[in-house]
């Protein structure tokens, strides 16, 4: 049978153990007893390194302003990291600066898809700030399509449209790099609108060769200098092949970033569509078809993402 006591200090020089605040002295290898319980210590001049008591099995969700709808990303979080034993929760701006959520309690944090700008007023210096020393103490910061943009160095937004076009550096800059989008030429969709018209169904292909699915909307692929240290998971399916998934080491933790939007699931884009109350394209519902018909895929995509945590 084993026997659990907290021990409060253990000087290796004169055999000095406290247990529960009651000293016990002892030599290498000497059995000593508490009542009728007998444990045996065998003392070696290692450095004892302390166990933390405290688990990381939350998961945050990001949701204020500039977020679009995060329902399907926290079911499909919901669905791979509760059988895990996490629960799953969103957090604004505020509780993130005022109210250290995001803390070592944390597993990973996910910046959702939608608007960066916002995202930068909301969180300031002071919010990017805690959200970098989270990922430098050993916290996961998973950003997709807006998420993405807003982690890297520099955002090029459809340069080409004055309308659209957003450019501009800094953010949270935990990857050296370039965010550049959209891919509506590449795609040929229309460029950026709320609309299923500037989706697509995107085939990725994983660095060990694997073909994945994933939905497209406005998301960036990634450019980098030589320098950079990153990892490029996955690339667009392309003539000209672009990183769509990236990671990279971040002190003791990690950054992974997604141009697309690997949460979503045909059948959730049809729903949506379904409630939308204005006349929904063709082409909308078409995106929406294929990718029910990759579902396969997608999940299998999904999953290989949520399970970097594990590594």
């Amino acid at each position: 049978m084993i026997y659990s006591y907290q021990i409060i200090k253990f000087d290796l020089c004169c055999g000095l153990l406290s247990i529960n605040s009651a000293p016990v002295y002892l030599h290498p290898s000497r059995s000593f007893g508490i009542g009728e319980k007998r444990l045996t210590f065998i003392a070696y001049p290692y450095k004892v390194r302390r166990m933390s008591a405290i688990q990381r099995n939350t998961i945050l969700v990001y949701n204020d302003t500039g977020c679009a709808d995060i329902n399907q990303l926290v079911s499909a979080l919901k669905s791979h990291f509760v059988p895990r034993g996490c629960r799953v929760t969103p957090v604004n701006a505020q509780e993130i600066i005022c109210e250290k959520k995001l803390n070592e309690t944390v597993l990973a944090f996910f910046m959702p898809g939608g608007a960066d700008t916002p995202y930068r007023q909301k969180l300031a210096v002071r919010g990017n700030a805690l959200i970098r020393d989270y990922v430098q103490n050993g916290g996961i910061y998973y950003g997709i399509c807006a998420g993405a943009y807003y982690a890297c160095r520099e955002t090029i937004f459809e340069a080409d449209i004055p309308a659209l076009k957003i450019m501009h550096k800094g953010g949270l800059d935990l990857v050296e790099g370039k965010a550049i989008g959209t891919l509506y030429k590449e795609l040929q969709i229309a460029p950026y609108a709320k609309t299923g018209n500037a989706s697509a169904v995107v085939n990725l292909i994983w660095q060990d060769g694997q073909q994945y699915v994933a939905h497209y909307h406005g998301g960036p692929y990634f450019q980098f200098p030589d320098s950079a240290e990153v990892n490029v998971l996955a690339n667009y399916d392309l003539k000209d092949p672009k990183p769509a998934i990236v990671a990279r080491q971040y002190g003791d933790g990690k950054v992974i970033i997604s141009g697309v939007h690997f949460e979503d699931s045909g059948e959730a884009l049809l729903a949506v569509l379904n409630k939308m109350n204005l006349q929904v394209s063709h082409d909308a519902r078409c995106v929406a078809h294929h990718l029910c018909s990759a579902e396969k895929a997608r999940r299998a995509l999904c999953r290989r993402l949520l399970n970097l945590t594990k590594e």
